[in-house]
């Protein structure tokens, strides 16, 4: 079975810039219960901004685009390079979808997030069934 080596990890997740809001992490934010590696995204879907210890007005924080998801196209390049698009219809039902939100802090800001991941052994089977079917 074909599986990302550390190394190989460290290589994606440095790929991105400081804050991590992709790439593969064990137990990332709203990923409530997974204990292993996942390829995880995560943007903006809202939330509210704008309170400070002076006050302030609050205002709501704008949604953005949803991005594409690069820490899969990474994975996929270095677990299977040559995967066809139909293989990759498959991989693309094993996304995981949800959406979750900071705490609200003392000045009453917080995010709301929108998040995709992949449990990443589900990912290498995935991809190594693809191997066997193959062969056959």
């Amino acid at each position: 079975m074909k599986e990302l080596t550390l190394e190989q990890i460290k290589k994606i997740n440095d790929s991105f810039d400081w804050g991590h809001d992709q790439g593969i992490f064990i137990e990332p934010f709203g990923c409530d219960g997974v204990k292993e590696h996942v390829v995880y995204m995560r943007w903006t879907i809202g939330g509210r901004t704008g309170g400070s210890y002076c006050g302030g007005k609050h205002y709501t924080r704008e949604a953005e685009k949803k991005p594409q998801f690069r820490a899969l196209d990474l994975a996929l390049k270095e677990l299977k390079p040559d995967l066809t698009f139909l293989q990759f219809r498959d991989v693309e039902a094993l996304i995981k979808s949800t959406e979750k939100g900071d705490i609200e802090d003392y000045y009453g800001n917080y995010d709301e997030y929108g998040i995709e991941y992949i449990i990443l052994s589900e990912l290498q089977s995935k991809l190594n069934s693809f191997e066997t079917e193959d062969e056959e």
